[in-house]
C-alpha cells in the first residue's frame, strides 16, 4: 500500500493517484467476466489486451467529459451533441477545398465530353454526411469540412454543367431526421437509409433520363429487417470502445418478395447466386464481434476494385456502370432490384481500373458516381488520370442511352462478365488497352 504524506500535495500526488486508481480500475475490469451484459469478456477482447487499453481510454474520456479521441492512426473520433461518434475534420491549407472542388468538377467534365458522343448520361450522386449541413452537433471549434467540400462540389458542378443529385437537399426538402439515419458508432448511414436513398435514385434517373423505374420494388412496406448483430461497434466505435459511445444493434433490410441474384467479384471471390439475403449479404465468422469485425462489411462482403450484379428476375433491361465508395454498399443491392445489371468500380482497392475500359465492355445506359464528401478530399484515386483516360478508339463501343453502339438483341444472354479480356476488361496492363 502507497501511503502519501500531508506534504506530499501538488501534482505529483494527484498524478499518482490517478496513475493508482486507473491500474486497480483497470486490472479489475481486464479480469472480470460479462462486464458487457450479454457478452463475455473472453467473446469481445482479444488476448494482446490492445482493446481492453482503447474501451479504458475511451471510458475515462467520456467520465472526463472529452468529446473528441485521438488514437495512434492519427484519426481523431469526435462526439457529436446527440452522442453518435464520427471523424473530426482535418484543418487544410487556405484555397485546397476550392481547388480540389474545381480539379474534380475539371476532371468530370472530360468524362461527360466522352460520354456525351453515345448519349450515355453522366450523374453524380453526392451522399449526405454524418454531420448535418451547418455542423449541427459538434464541438466548439471543428470544421464541417466534409458539408462545405460538398457546397463547392455542388457549385463547381453547376458551372461546368455536370449533373448531380444532393442527397442532402433531398434529405431537407423531404423533412428527415438526419440522425436517424446513421450508425451511432460509425460514420456510414443505416441499410434503411439506403434503401431510401436506392429509392431516390432510381426516380431521379426516371425523371432525367428515361430508365424505367418501378416504385413497388423499393417501397419501404415491402421490406423487413433481420438482426444481424445485437452489438455492434463501428469503424468509430473501435477506435474509441464500448463505454465511450455505446454499442447498437445492426438491421439489414430484406425484400419480403421474391428476388435472384448473380454476384460476382472477377478474379477474387467465388460467384454467389441466389435471393437477396444470399447474395448480398456475408456476416463475418468467429467470435471476434464486435471487436475485430466490420458488420458494415457484411453488405457486398467486403470492399472490391471491380464487381458486378445480375438481376435475374429480368429488372429493367438497363445496365449501370457506378464508380463508389462504401455509402454505396448499403445502396447498391437496393437498386438492383430495379435494374437488370449493375457493374461498379473502386479504384482506391486498385489503382489500376479503368472506368472507360469498364464501359467499354458493359455498354451502360448511365454512368454514375456515388460518393461521400469525405472520399472526395483525399487523394484516393476516384479522379486519376489513370482511372479517367479514356480510350479513344474504342469509345464507338460504348452504348448509351440513344448512342450509335452496337446494341444486344432482345433476349440476347450474356454471361456476367462477358466480352472482357483475360482481366475481366478492368485492369490496364501492359498489352491491355
Amino acid at each position: 500500500m502507497v501511503t502519501l504524506s500531508s506534504d506530499a500535495n501538488g501534482p505529483a500526488a494527484v498524478c499518482l493517484s490517478i496513475l493508482l486508481f486507473a491500474g486497480a480500475a483497470f486490472g479489475a475490469v481486464r479480469s472480470c467476466s460479462g462486464a458487457v451484459p450479454g457478452m463475455p469478456w473472453k467473446d469481445g477482447f482479444p488476448d494482446d489486451d490492445r482493446n481492453a487499453l482503447v474501451a479504458f481510454n475511451g471510458l475515462l474520456h467520456r467520465l472526463a467529459g472529452r468529446r473528441m479521441v485521438s488514437n495512434s492512426k492519427n484519426i481523431d473520433c469526435v462526439r457529436l451533441a446527440n452522442g453518435q461518434v464520427t471523424l473530426g475534420s482535418v484543418r487544410r491549407p487556405e484555397g485546397f477545398r476550392q481547388k480540389a472542388a474545381c480539379d474534380i468538377a475539371r476532371s468530370l467534365r472530360g468524362v461527360r465530353e466522352e460520354l456525351d458522343r453515345t448519349g450515355t448520361p453522366l450523374v453524380f450522386v453526392l451522399c449526405p454526411s454524418k454531420v448535418p449541413p451547418g455542423g449541427i452537433g459538434l464541438p466548439r471549434g471543428l470544421e464541417d469540412e466534409d458539408n462545405i467540400v460538398g457546397d463547392l462540389l455542388v457549385a463547381a458542378f453547376a458551372e461546368r454543367g455536370i449533373e448531380c443529385l444532393d442527397l442532402r437537399e433531398r434529405i431537407a426538402r423531404e423533412g428527415l431526421d438526419h440522425a436517424s439515419m446513421f450508425f451511432r458508432t460509425d460514420h456510414h448511414w443505416l441499410p434503411s437509409a439506403g434503401l431510401w436513398a436506392a429509392n431516390e435514385v432510381g426516380r431521379f434517373l426516371a425523371e432525367k433520363h428515361g430508365l424505367p423505374y418501378d416504385a413497388a420494388l423499393t417501397d419501404p412496406a415491402r421490406y423487413r429487417t433481420r438482426r444481424l448483430s445485437e452489438r455492434f461497434l463501428g469503424s468509430f466505435g473501435r477506435r474509441t470502445g464500448l463505454w465511450y459511445a455505446g454499442t447498437e444493434p445492426f438491421d439489414a433490410v430484406l425484400p419480403r418478395f421474391k428476388t435472384d441474384f448473380v454476384f460476382g467479384v472477377p478474379g477474387a471471390e467465388p460467384l454467389r447466386e441466389g435471393p437477396f439475403a444470399k447474395a448480398f449479404l456475408r456476416m463475418p465468422r468467429g467470435k471476434a464481434l464486435p471487436w475485430n469485425a466490420s458488420v458494415y462489411n457484411s453488405y457486398l462482403g467486403s470492399r472490391q476494385a471491380v464487381a458486378a450484379f445480375g438481376n435475374r428476375r429480368g429488372g429493367n433491361g438497363k445496365t449501370l456502370c457506378v464508380v463508389k465508395d462504401s455509402f454505396a454498399a448499403v445502396l447498391l443491392p437496393h437498386l438492383a432490384v430495379q435494374y437488370d445489371r449493375i457493374v461498379f468500380l473502386d479504384p482506391r482497392v486498385n489503382p489500376r481500373i479503368s472506368l472507360f475500359a469498364a464501359i467499354r465492355a458493359e455498354r451502360p445506359d448511365a454512368v454514375l458516381f456515388i460518393l461521400n464528401p469525405n472520399s472526395l478530399i483525399r487523394r484516393n484515386g476516384f479522379f486519376s488520370k489513370r482511372f479517367l483516360a479514356p480510350a479513344r478508339a474504342d469509345v464507338s463501343g460504348m452504348g448509351g442511352r440513344g448512342g450509335r453502339a452496337q446494341r444486344r438483341e432482345p433476349g440476347e444472354k450474356k454471361s456476367l462478365f462477358a466480352g472482357t479480356t483475360p482481366h475481366h476488361g478492368f485492369l490496364r496492363t501492359k498489352g491491355v488497352s
